[in-house]
């Protein structure tokens, strides 16, 4: 798959930057690394713009293979998840919307996962995730998946995000 980064708001360096600032904390997961590898490596295009309007902020764009992640988002839509709750409850207040942000991207690129299952070869004999082998991947599962790995680890010391939102 090939992954385009763009963005309406930021330049493609910045927007390059945030998108992989946000990947590096998640592929701190083993299986969020191994799923955004397996992305990059499918035959079908993925597109993500990164935007910075707050008017666009806790709101699902996304459709026909786009996905909007707005540096904004503040909110999780992961809220009734169990390990996902327990990992974004243990930021710090001044933390919170720097990491639920990232989360959001997750959340976005798990949906993609879970949509486009029938098209992507994500059956690996090696994984170490068994019901990667079930037909239907669940961007839920998925998602705690993540949570429970990132659970113990440390969270990023930068908020990346102030430095790119004041250069707008």
């Amino acid at each position: 798959m090939t992954i385009s980064i763009t963005s309406k708001t930021l330049s493609d360096y910045d927007a390059n930057l945030a998108f992989n600032t946000a990947t590096a904390f998640l592929r701190k997961s083993d299986l969020a690394n191994y799923l955004i590898d397996q992305l990059e490596q499918q035959r079908v295009k993925l597109h993500v713009e990164v935007s910075t309007d707050p008017a666009l902020a806790n709101q699902d764009v996304s459709n026909n293979g786009s996905i909007v992640w707005n540096l904004h988002s503040n909110v999780s839509p992961s809220a009734d998840l169990t390990d996902v709750t327990t990992l974004l409850s243990r930021i710090p207040a001044p933390q919170k919307p720097y990491i639920t942000s990232q989360w959001v991207l997750l959340h976005l690129l798990a949906l993609a996962i879970e949509q486009l299952n029938s098209q992507l070869n994500f059956r690996d004999a090696d994984a170490t995730w068994p019901w990667l082998d079930e037909k239907v991947l669940s961007a839920s599962d998925i998602e705690n998946v993540v949570a429970r790995e990132l659970s113990d680890l440390p969270l990023p010391d930068e908020q990346n995000w102030d430095r790119l939102l004041k250069r707008i």
